[in-house]
Parts: C-alpha cells; sequence; structure tokens
C-alpha cells in the first residue's frame, strides 16, 4: 500500500479518541481525492452526527492541509440504488461533485455535515439555525483541527441554507475559522426570504416545507423520477444494514415543522410556539454583534436575479465590516443560471472557483501572506446588465452614483428631475397575473423551479395587462446602479393593501426586459430607526405594535425600497413602470384587496421613485 494512503486511512481512525464513531475505517478512492464518512458524538449530549470527509489523495507525508467545512440540512450526500451505485458513490447532493474535485484537487480537504435532525444524523430539530446548530459546528471544527492533516485553519461556505450557516456559525467565534464565503445566503429570514415587503412568500414555503419534510423523513417520492434510481440518504460507513440511518430517521419524525408555522404568521416578532422566540432569533442580523466581533474575514456571493436575497448581499455588506469582497453577478440562486435577458447563454461562465479559492488560499491556506494583501480585495465586484461588463467599486451604491427623483404624471408618463402639475391618477390594481415560472423567486429551490431557466420571456404581455407609467424615450443611455426608492402618496378604499412595482426595459423593437420589482404591505408603513440594522431606504419593524391600517379614502405615504440592480437602459429605450396587488404565483394572494389606489402625483407631494444613476464617462 502506497505509504500516504495507509497515513489518510491512520488519520481517520486516530478520530475514535474525540468522540468520534466509524463503524468502517477504509477510505474509497476516488481521482481527486479519498471518501470516508463516520459518526461524531456531540460532547453536551451525545448526539451522533453525520460527518463525510473528502482528503486530496496528493497529499505529500507529512504535509499540512486547510479544510472547507460545510454545515447543511439538506443531506451532506445520497446514495443510488445498488444496480445504479457504480455511476456514482457517494452521489454528491448540495455540495456538488465538481465542488468537492475542484478544492480537493487544489489541496484542501472538505468535510460536510449533516445538522442535527436531518440527513443521517440523530436528534430532532424545533428551528432552522439554531445556536445549537452552530455549536454542533464548532465541535466538529474542533475535530477537523485535531486531525494529523489539519493544518488548523478552517474556511466556510455554501450555497443557500449552507451559505447562512457558513456566516452564522462565525458567532461562536470558533479560532480555527480563518475566513468565511456565503453564496445566496439570508441575512435577515424575515424580510428577505419569508415576508420580502411585510408579504408571506407562501407558495414558496408551502414548497420549501414540502422539500425539507421529505428530505428528513427519506422520503424522496416527491421528486419525479428519482425514486427508481434513488436509495436515499447516505448511511455513514459501515452502516450495511442501515440500522442507525432507520433509527435517526425515525428521530426526525418528531421535528418541529417550521415551515407550516411560518403560514401561520404575519408579523416578524410573533413567537414561534414551542421555542417561545420570534424568527428573527435565528437569523444573522440579530446575531450581528457575535458574528462580527470573530473578526472572520468575508467573502460575499449573489446575484441579481436571487429572490430577495440580493438585498442579504448588501446588507451583509453594510453592517459587517469583517466584509472583504463581494462579487455580484447576473445571476439567479446559486449562482445557477445567467438570468441576463441579453446574455447568450444562460451557464454561468464566470469563474466562481477561482475566486473562491484565491480568497481561500490568502486567509485559511496561505495566512501568512496576508500583509501582501492584493488590492483586488476590500472591492465589490458587479456586473451591470445590459452593458454585459464587470466593474469594481469600493462603496455601494458607486461613488459616481446620483439620485434622480423620476416623478409620475397625471398622464401616466415618468419625468426625471421635474414633477408637473398636481394630480390624481386611480391605478388599477390586479390579483390574477404573476411573473412567470422562471421568476427570480422560482430559482432558490428546485422543485420551485417550473422553467429551466430564470427568464422573463412574458414580459410584455404581463406588463401591457397591468396599469403601467412610462417615460420618452431616452436621449442618453440611463445606468441604474443600486436600490430604487419608492415614494407614494397614496389612498386606498380599503383598511389594508399590498402594492407591487415592476421596473422595465422597452427596447426600440417593443420587446420589454424586467429590471428589478419593489412590494410592500401598507399596514407596515410606519417608519423610524433601528440601531446596528443598516437596510435600504426607510426602516420598517414590520411588528404587531407598528402595525396601522388604513383609513378608507385618507392620504398616506409608502415608502419602501425596490430590489437592488445595475442595469444599463440603452438610447432609444424606454422605461416602464407597471403597478398590481400581486404576483400570485410567488406570494400569498391577500384577503383584503382593493380594486385600485388613488395615486397623487405633481408638485412637492406627487409621487416618485429615487433612482441611483450611475455617471459613467
Amino acid at each position: 500500500m502506497n505509504l500516504k494512503y495507509f497515513l489518510l486511512i491512520w488519520s481517520i481512525i486516530l478520530i475514535l479518541p474525540l468522540s468520534a464513531q466509524n463503524i468502517n475505517c477504509k477510505p474509497k478512492k476516488k481521482k481527486h481525492f479519498t471518501y470516508s464518512s463516520f459518526y461524531y458524538s456531540t460532547r453536551s449530549d451525545s448526539t451522533k452526527l453525520a460527518v463525510d470527509v473528502f482528503l486530496p489523495t496528493h497529499v505529500k507525508e507529512g504535509e499540512k492541509i486547510p479544510t472547507i467545512f460545510y454545515l447543511t440540512r439538506y443531506i451532506r450526500s445520497l446514495r443510488l440504488r445498488k444496480f445504479f451505485r457504480w455511476l456514482q458513490n457517494p452521489l454528491f447532493g448540495q455540495v456538488p461533485r465538481k465542488e468537492v474535485n475542484y478544492f480537493t484537487k487544489n489541496g484542501y480537504a472538505i468535510v460536510i455535515m449533516d445538522a442535527r435532525g436531518s440527513g443521517a444524523s440523530f436528534g430532532n430539530r424545533m428551528m432552522d439555525f439554531t445556536p445549537q446548530e452552530m455549536r454542533d459546528g464548532a465541535e466538529v471544527i474542533d475535530w477537523i483541527v485535531a486531525q494529523p492533516w489539519s493544518n488548523g485553519n478552517v474556511g466556510t461556505t455554501g450555497i443557500s441554507y449552507l451559505g447562512t450557516t457558513s456566516e452564522l456559525i462565525l458567532m461562536t467565534q470558533h479560532p480555527a475559522i480563518k475566513a468565511a464565503i456565503p453564496r445566496s445566503n439570508i441575512y435577515d429570514l424575515y424580510g428577505d426570504i419569508a415576508f420580502p415587503g411585510g408579504i408571506r412568500q407562501g407558495p414558496f414555503v408551502r414548497v420549501w416545507g414540502k422539500t425539507t419534510r421529505g428530505l428528513d423523513y427519506n422520503d424522496f417520492s416527491f421528486v419525479k423520477g428519482l425514486p427508481g434510481v434513488l436509495e436515499g440518504v447516505n448511511p455513514v460507513m459501515g452502516d450495511t444494514d442501515k440500522v442507525l440511518l432507520k433509527q435517526a430517521v425515525l428521530k426526525h419524525h418528531e421535528n418541529y415543522d417550521v415551515f407550516n408555522e411560518i403560514l401561520r404568521i404575519e408579523y416578524r416578532d410573533e413567537l414561534h410556539p414551542v421555542l417561545q422566540q420570534p424568527i428573527d432569533s435565528f437569523s444573522i442580523h440579530t446575531n450581528i454583534g457575535l458574528i462580527k466581533a470573530s473578526g472572520t474575514p468575508i467573502f460575499r456571493i449573489g446575484g441579481w436575479y436571487d429572490g430577495a436575497l440580493a438585498n442579504s448581499v448588501f446588507k451583509g455588506l453594510w453592517n459587517n465590516p469583517n466584509t472583504k469582497k463581494v462579487l455580484m453577478g447576473p445571476w439567479d440562486h446559486g449562482p445557477r443560471n445567467n438570468a441576463s435577458p441579453y446574455c447568450r447563454t444562460h451557464k454561468v461562465k464566470y469563474d466562481v472557483y477561482k475566486d473562491m479559492l484565491d480568497f481561500f488560499d490568502l486567509y485559511v491556506k496561505h495566512p501568512e501572506n496576508q500583509m501582501f494583501e492584493t488590492p483586488t480585495l476590500n472591492t465589490i465586484e458587479y456586473f451591470t446588465i445590459g452593458e454585459e461588463k464587470w466593474h469594481s467599486t469600493s462603496t455601494w451604491p458607486p461613488a459616481n452614483t446620483i439620485l434622480q427623483n423620476w416623478y409620475f404624471g397625471a398622464d401616466t408618463t415618468i419625468t426625471p428631475n421635474t414633477f408637473g402639475e398636481m394630480g390624481q391618477t386611480q391605478v388599477k390594481l390586479r390579483y390574477d397575473i404573476g411573473t412567470g415560472g422562471g421568476s427570480r423567486y422560482n430559482s432558490q429551490t428546485t422543485l420551485y423551479r417550473y422553467e429551466k431557466y430564470t427568464d422573463y420571456p412574458q414580459r410584455k404581455k404581463q406588463t401591457d395587462s397591468l396599469f403601467y407609467f412610462e417615460t420618452s424615450v431616452l436621449e442618453d443611455t440611463v445606468t441604474i446602479s443600486g436600490h430604487i426608492q419608492a415614494k407614494l402618496f397614496c389612498s386606498f378604499p380599503t383598511e389594508d393593501a399590498t402594492v407591487f412595482i415592476y421596473v422595465d426595459e422597452v427596447t426600440k423593437n417593443g420587446k420589454v426586459n424586467y429590471i428589478t420589482e419593489g412590494m410592500f404591505r401598507a399596514i407596515h408603513r410606519n417608519t423610524g430607526d433601528c440601531e446596528g440594522y443598516i437596510c435600504p431606504g426607510e426602516f420598517h419593524s414590520f411588528e404587531q405594535a407598528d402595525k396601522k391600517w388604513l383609513v378608507p379614502g385618507e392620504k398616506v405615504t409608502l415608502s419602501f425600497s425596490l430590489l437592488p440592480i445595475s442595469y444599463q437602459v440603452k438610447k432609444g429605450s424606454k422605461i416602464r413602470i407597471s403597478f398590481t396587488g400581486i404576483d400570485p404565483e410567488h406570494f400569498d394572494v391577500p384577503t383584503i384587496k382593493p380594486g385600485y389606489m388613488d395615486l397623487f402625483t405633481g408638485g412637492v407631494d406627487g409621487s416618485y421613485l429615487t433612482v441611483p444613476v450611475e455617471i459613467r464617462n
């Protein structure tokens, strides 16, 4: 046997004194890595946590290597049925094989852990993103740095749930975590995923709940086509008859249905009926003090078309000074697709892994080189849609951005920097027109992706059916970079209302391209300050005490932020601003549905959008 593989096997065996239970210690050799798995038994309550370990095959004798750690509740790995197992064993899941190949090939160990109450791990779950879950992850990191192959340094990363845990685990302030790269993560559980603008993303929550319930029960019947070839959750090596896996899954039946509870609440401060804590308690933004205190450098990766999570990237940037770099592309969730209406292919061409590797190399593999930190750090790399080019800035919005007020006119026009005569326009609100199965929200989980790509091919048909305002033909190119802010002076015939605003480009040939959108529930219109939480636009608490019913016919002010974007509208195009009451394909249709709102236009009290326009030579 080759000496380095003999040493690798024994390095796994040596885990036994450190609360780990490996039933079968012989790793499986693959092209770029050796694979093994084991149960780590927690010090706090002896809960068995399933862990996968991938070690690079080219490690030299005595070489110490860094580790990239992933904490998932979406199953660390899967197993095909016996007849198909020769194709891939284990079957990679949320962390794809190409990612494991890439980083092990570049000298990193990969460790993926099933969160307690999920996958093959024991225990049960009362809520996602709990402090206990983070402490469990920190214990497994203790195990990592005790291994003879470890250089004592760990980086965390992942997409979506894993991206969120990659940042949230910094609250443990574990000294071995030297860098974090959250991708498509959730900064604010209420505002950035469950209730954008105070409006429940019910359709998504239902799919998310169905998915996690199936995963926790090791029941994949909800995925069409897979059950015939998929056996299910990958048991820990040596659990040949899946005795331990079955015991773990049985325990998962005690998991609390978090997603069903989200379908009952409306306000940010409503309490979890078991834990007696609000959703905020488990969110990054309320644990930001502990996370900042870790001092861990952070590289944030997101996409302009990633649901409302595009906001999370900038909230993380503004609220956490540990953010060293931001990468914001023309992407959806993941990133999985290029969603620019001007892209030639939906394939993501940008080498995201290379940027991640450079960051991890600096902070995790060779931290001694930080004194020579390159100028590319402490920057925001962002892609401008339409222009189809990358740009760099050190602030967001970019320093060369000016704010313009675009005023709505009584004649359904939009005029930058000039308001017309005072008037009032009755804006029809609809509840039957959605944005389609390829919207920004569909990309956030596989079962919710009705269309193959994140795309808006029906925008003309959709916006033609809505009430809209339009600019005149643009005489110059306009580049919008940042968060558009809405200031609506309006009244409704009801006690509550939901309002959606869409911004689209109407090209010379009449094609309508989606730019961005914003949404808001009127009862949350009270504004105020929130110490320690920098957010785009004016702050709304979304708490029960600040709820304020509308008085039918009474003029009110709705101030809210649209989702961030960098988009260049070409000379000769027009910009269309359309209104509706709900996007029924992606948000719950409200019980109170006013057929219209009266929008006040013109004069100093006329409605407008504040648009961040980037000035370029």
